[in-house]
């Protein structure tokens, strides 16, 4: 044996074992594969049967239950089940009971299946009646078939395992293959995929890391996994100040937040839902030097098995609150400028009044022909013209008076206020101004200034508007209705409407149609803002036709739509 062994050369023996692991691989295969197919086959029968005597007795309980639909797809599962039993290969025994006398299983649950599906129709009491009477029957006919697959599987898994010890020698030589001809190649694919994996979470990482909004990951420990250079550069602390420790404290969160934030977290631990999971917020946050500064902010959220993490999106937005403050202060300049040129179109009237009486009293004075009674008179005059300036400035004064706080006021006041303030510019100019103000308490929550200053900005527009297409017959109708719980302010002028692409764009800051020198585009954009953020509401514009005094008209509709306050 000695001498035969050193005869063969080493790349003999290399071909010699490998031959045999083949061979021994292939004898396993085929008797694993035939236990496996076994267990397989005999456990889906088995599987299948105990089915059936589950699903005969679920019939019996919704038919005690009167569940009709669950019944009749009950019937229809037991029977595509028996069916496809039938088809199967069935050993002498098993088909002795299924087609012979005494039990005639076949049979016995052909009617059962018949009374269930005729009792689901029609409700009849005599097949209700077969199934109480024939169900226990049946569930006992049904073990003992379910009995006989069982031991008829154990027999042929007994005669397979006289092969155990054989398939044993041969499952070891295929491992050894397997380590010599496929783990080998493995280890060098799983050390090109996890580089692969490595290189995908740099990029990742990367990712995160470059990104301009601040990433803060937190575990269901409330530790910190995730702190980007974006928050870094945000919140003054590094990452590695901050990774793994618990964001339960005030070092970012402002005071005024913590406990909300606290709250959420152990919400989302408890329950796996994060309830302003997806929302944006406009918070602040809290820097290294506990100075606070505005955000933008967002969470997602993952959870794998018992793990939960949350992710916060954040980003600085103190440039576009300094954006919105400054957008915010060009508005007031330019209402100032609207407010100006009414009170121009106010005084221009009663200064050419005192203007023509004082040249009046002058040129009589000189030409001696005024009495001291005609003299006091025009002071007199005079007197009423000024205290008639002296009043206009003091409505536009109360009127943009700013409020600090909220207050129930009326509709109609404010709408007839702001009228009254663009009267004398709309005669000047030739418009009609018509309101339908048939509520007489209606009001409203909030700051009465904003709301003027939104109602006078469409006002002022409608104006531009109409002198700058030279309408004829110009107009400007003002309604105010009730829909349900909103109050809905209508405002409509004949200047033939706004052209469709450009419609959306009305409401976007510094969008205006006007020459640079009358318009600022901002006047639209910050009086849907206040009706939005302080009243909302909405603010929305369409072409529309409208009638004032049986007349057809058409042109632009900017519709204000607010929620009504509870009591005045």
């Amino acid at each position: 044996m000695k001498n035969i062994s050193s005869n063969f050369s080493f790349f003999n023996k290399y071909i010699f074992a490998l031959t045999l692991i083949a061979i021994f691989a292939i004898l396993a295969y085929i008797n694993l594969a035939s236990i496996i197919d076994t267990q397989q086959n005999d456990g889906k029968v088995i599987n299948m049967s105990g089915k059936q005597r589950m699903l005969s007795q679920k019939i019996v309980i919704y038919a005690i239950k009167k569940d009709f639909d669950n019944l009749e797809k009950t019937v229809k599962l037991m029977k595509d089940l028996h069916n496809k039993l039938l088809t199967l290969k069935m050993s002498k025994e098993i088909k002795g009971i299924y087609y012979s006398k005494p039990i005639l299983l076949n049979e016995t649950i052909e009617l059962y299946l018949k009374s269930a599906k005729q009792y689901a129709k029609t409700r009849d009491k005599k097949s209700f009646n077969y199934i109480i009477d024939n169900s226990q029957k049946l569930l006992k006919n049904l073990d003992l078939a379910v009995s006989i697959y069982q031991k008829e599987a154990e027999k042929k898994i007994e005669n397979l395992r006289k092969n155990e010890f054989y398939i044993m020698v041969l499952t070891l030589l295929t491992l050894i293959g397997e380590a010599l001809f496929i783990f080998r190649p493995v280890d060098k694919s799983v050390k090109k995929y996890t580089k692969a994996l490595l290189e995908e979470k740099k990029y990742s990482d990367m990712i995160t890391q470059t990104n301009t909004n601040g990433i803060i990951v937190i575990n269901e420990k409330f530790q910190i996994l995730t702190f980007n250079k974006s928050a870094e550069n945000m919140f003054g602390y590094t990452a590695d100040e901050m990774i793994m420790t618990t964001l339960l404290d005030d070092r970012i969160i402002p005071a005024k937040y913590l406990q909300g934030h606290i709250s959420g977290l152990k919400n989302f631990v408890k329950n796996g839902e994060l309830k302003n999971k997806n929302i944006v917020f406009e918070l602040e946050g809290q820097t290294k030097d506990k100075k606070l500064f505005p955000i933008r902010i967002s969470f997602g959220t993952k959870v794998e098995d018992t793990k939960a993490i949350v992710v916060a999106n954040i980003q600085d937005i103190t440039q576009e609150k300094e954006k919105d403050t400054l957008i915010i202060q060009q508005s007031r300049l330019a209402a100032m400028g609207e407010m100006i040129d009414n009170i121009a179109h106010q005084w221009r009237q009663p200064l050419s009044t005192i203007s023509t009486i004082a040249s009046g009293v002058k040129l009589r004075h000189k030409n001696k022909l005024i009495t001291d009674e005609e003299l006091y008179e025009s002071f007199e005059k005079i007197k009423d013209q000024t205290k008639h300036l002296s009043n206009t400035i003091d409505d536009f004064r109360n009127f943009f008076r700013h409020n600090e706080v909220d207050t129930i006021f009326n509709i109609n006041d404010v709408i007839k206020k702001s009228i009254s303030l663009v009267q004398a510019s709309y005669d000047s100019n030739g418009i009609k101004i018509v309101s339908n103000l048939k509520y007489k308490d209606i009001t409203l929550k909030g700051r009465d200034s904003e709301f003027s200053q939104v109602i006078l900005n469409i006002l002022n527009n409608a104006k531009d508007a109409l002198v700058e297409k030279n309408i004829q017959n110009k107009i400007v109708f003002v309604s105010v209705d009730i829909d349900k719980e909103d109050a809905v302010i209508c405002i409509y002028d004949n200047a033939g409407g706004i052209p469709k692409d450009i419609q959306m764009k009305v409401f976007e800051p510094y969008f205006t149609t006007k020459h640079k020198s009358q318009g600022t585009g901002i006047g639209l954009f910050m009086s849907n803002k206040i009706i939005q953020q302080h009243f909302k509401g909405n603010l929305t514009t369409k072409n529309k036709k409208f009638i004032v005094d049986d007349v057809k008209y058409f042109g632009a509709m900017f519709k204000i739509r607010v929620k009504l306050s509870e009591s005045k």
